[in-house]
């Protein structure tokens, strides 16, 4: 009995120890994203780059991505304002099977976005990497990230932990089961404690490179 209640107690330990440090983290990404980020885009400031976050244009069912849809209308509609100056389409380009940023750029074009305007990242293969790419390959200065809100979130307190002129443009959540939105809770959840270590040990992302002067 002796046993089983150490191993209860050190159970629950590690259990409140765990809930603190989500709870931490959620706390520390609000506190870092939640005044920068807008539905509304007049509320965006101007004269800046907006970097369209990664998505795959299929679910894994072969549908289409109604999440990546929503981010191409949310960027178009932010070209279309005059609040930026050109975009970059920032994703995974794991194999020439799949390729984000190019589905990214052709769907931007398709919407009145000038292909001029835009300017492809090919190494986003993390929003973290995308974040630290728009800043030390391309130079972006001042950004509008565009993603859902939870994802922008995200992207934008890592950007302002990292001294980062950033705002957010939240894109459309489209209609999912509950199972399914339960499931993108917890892996936002797990993808924030991946952005706080991270950001504590100072990772560098997977690719960099020599700098890139934006055509905008």
């Amino acid at each position: 009995m002796a046993f089983l209640r150490k191993v209860f107690r050190w159970s629950l330990l590690c259990l409140l120890l765990g809930c603190g440090i989500i709870a931490s983290v959620e706390v520390w990404t609000a506190l870092h994203s939640a005044r920068y980020c807008h539905e509304d885009l007049t509320a965006l400031g101007s004269n800046r780059v907006a970097v369209v976050l990664g998505c795959s244009k299929y679910f894994t069912s072969g549908k289409p991505n109604a999440y990546f849809h929503g981010r191409m209308k949310a960027a178009a509609e932010l070209w279309k304002s005059g609040k930026i100056r050109g975009i970059i389409v920032s994703g995974d380009n794991s194999d020439r099977y799949y390729n984000e940023p190019r589905d990214m750029r052709a769907a931007l074009v398709r919407l009145g976005v000038p292909d001029d305007k835009i300017v492809s990242d090919f190494a986003g293969l993390r929003t973290f990497d995308s974040v630290v790419r728009a800043e030390s390959i391309f130079r972006a200065g001042a950004v509008i990230y565009i993603s859902q809100r939870d994802h922008v979130a995200r992207a934008v307190a890592i950007a302002r932990g990292m001294g980062i002129d950033a705002e957010g443009y939240e894109a459309p959540l489209p209609p999912v089961t509950r199972r399914t939105r339960f499931t993108q809770f917890l892996r936002e959840r797990a993808a924030r404690l991946s952005m706080a270590a991270d950001l504590i040990i100072h990772r560098k992302p997977a690719h960099l490179g020599n700098p890139e002067v934006l055509p905008f």
